[in-house]
């Protein structure tokens, strides 16, 4: 990379700030959230929400077509915020004459009908169990909508609950757990109880501790929605709160290529560490559950700084043929196996990291769509291909080099990857996953190299960019911290590969 872009102390110089202000995560507001927070009444008085200014965010949110959700039009997202924002301000006497004006819009809007749900790469988290649900109190309100059009997700809904328990329900907290609105009026409030973590959420998710908690007021909850709000500070809540123990397995694994001249990276994977039990990566207490993926993130960052860790953990997600990532799933990560694979691939060699090699490289190879890949957790095909490539060069370059050649040909003329003229986070996995790929296999240097440098200087130029929301969770959200990290290591990583400037 020409120095001329940012030099090396500079971006040593950003590394550090962005991981001295870690905090709980700093992610962006969810439309479908907030408006399960302004549903709730004031007690005292009940034609009044009390938190307005939850109220007021979806007001000045809702965009120019009538919808609420992320500024990409993706479908799942799009029609789940719309719907929860409407039912939200049907109900509602408060801000009457802009409520009815916003409701007739987004009814518009929804009528009128736009992307399909079957055109989506995959569902957002939960939607099948929350859209039926969000259609029945539609109903109950009498709004005239084209229910005909989401009547095939009740299948897939009847799917989902026939691969979980009953006795999961009210457990002790599981992935169920943050999409407890989905019961309606079905609620148990006798054990709903038993799902509440220490922190007063449910889930870890504002949306369905918003939903108990206007069946069943209780401090504690009301306490974690209190803190919900003070994040974004706006009247606004994300999706997942807290969110510290992601942040920090994503961001330290991208700010790897600095972990020797940061002097808070050691503190950073100690505390990265206290997350870390025998059934992996959780926060129980927070609400949130263990899951595959961030074992695995964190799995490698903390073998990496030299922790020992038992990688064994990993094969309680293990199945047939792949790893899960969470239980009662319906579908696969790619990203999830991706990452196993990652973490497992430089340890020592022994029969089980062996065979979960074989495996994965299997399973990936086979999970492709022409030569890309495409994830559940993230909208865009450059973070799954781009963690496949990390995770496969020297194992299978022959799946390698076409997912390659394939991101070479969609490098726009500006020098970025990715959604209209490019985005930095796209551009930035695309970097990093071409600096990795350079450095294990010399065959491939010459034909990465001018797009390396004219994406990097694409990157350089819109790194103060603020990141738009890709990535998939009840709504579609950006993790701001962990898309800085992304961005900065992918330039850390390429201007230490002296190959990239050579002539």
């Amino acid at each position: 990379m020409p120095e001329t872009l940012i030099p090396w102390p500079d971006l040593i110089a950003e590394a550090r700030r962005l991981l001295d202000s870690l905090g709980e995560g700093h992610i962006s507001e969810s439309a479908y959230d907030t408006a399960w927070v302004a549903r709730i009444r004031n007690p005292s008085k009940p034609d009044q929400p009390q938190f307005p200014d939850s109220y007021d965010w979806l007001l000045s949110h809702q965009h120019a077509d009538g919808s609420w959700g992320a500024h990409l039009p993706f479908a799942h997202d799009r029609l789940i915020c719309t719907l929860a924002a409407l039912i939200t301000l049907s109900d509602s006497s408060y801000r009457k004459g802009e409520s009815e004006q916003a409701a007739r819009r987004s009814i518009v809007y929804l009528n009128r009908g736009g992307t399909s749900l079957k055109d989506d790469p995959a569902e957002t988290v939960g939607f099948e169990l929350v859209l039926p649900e969000l259609v029945r109190q539609a109903k109950a309100l009498q709004i005239q909508l084209p229910y005909e059009d989401w009547a095939f997700v009740e299948g897939i809904r009847a799917d989902k609950l026939a691969r979980i328990p009953p006795i999961a329900l009210y457990g002790g907290t599981t992935t169920l757990t943050t999409s407890l609105e989905y019961l309606g009026d079905r609620v148990a409030l006798s054990l709903v109880g038993r799902c509440q973590a220490s922190n007063g959420s449910f889930g870890a998710s504002p949306a369905a501790t918003a939903y108990v908690y206007m069946r069943q007021p209780d401090g504690s909850a009301s306490n974690f929605l209190q803190q919900a709000l003070a994040s974004p500070g706006d009247g606004g809540v994300a999706f997942l709160h807290p969110f510290r123990m992601y942040d920090l397995a994503w961001v330290l694994r991208a700010l790897l290529p600095f972990k020797d001249e940061l002097s808070s990276y050691s503190s950073a994977v100690d505390s990265l560490f206290s997350y870390w039990t025998s059934q992996g990566m959780h926060d129980l207490k927070a609400g949130i559950v263990p899951d595959c993926d961030s074992t695995a993130v964190a799995a490698e960052v903390l073998q990496a700084t030299g922790r020992r860790v038992d990688s064994s953990i990993l094969e309680l997600f293990e199945a047939d043929d792949f790893f899960y990532t969470y239980a009662f799933e319906r579908n696969q990560s790619v990203t999830t196996n991706a990452h196993v694979l990652s973490a497992v691939r430089d340890l020592a060699s022994s029969p089980s990291h062996r065979r979960i090699i074989v495996k994965l490289t299997h399973y990936l190879g086979r999970s492709r769509t022409d030569a890309t890949w495409q994830d559940k957790w993230h909208v865009s095909p450059f973070y799954a291909t781009a963690e496949v490539i990390r995770s496969l060069v020297g194992l299978a370059n022959e799946l390698v080099r076409p997912a390659i050649e394939w991101i070479l040909a969609s490098q726009h003329t500006g020098g970025g990857w990715g959604f209209e003229d490019g985005t930095p986070e796209e551009t930035a996995l695309v970097i990093e996953a071409l600096t990795v790929a350079g450095d294990n296999d010399p065959s491939i240097r010459g034909l990465v190299r001018e797009p390396l440098e004219r994406g990097a200087s694409f990157l350089v130029a819109h790194l103060n960019d603020s990141p738009a929301p890709l990535w998939i969770g009840k709504a579609l959200y950006a993790p701001h911290d962990i898309v800085r990290a992304i961005e900065l290591g992918s330039l850390g990583r390429l201007s230490r590969a002296t190959w990239a400037s050579d002539a």
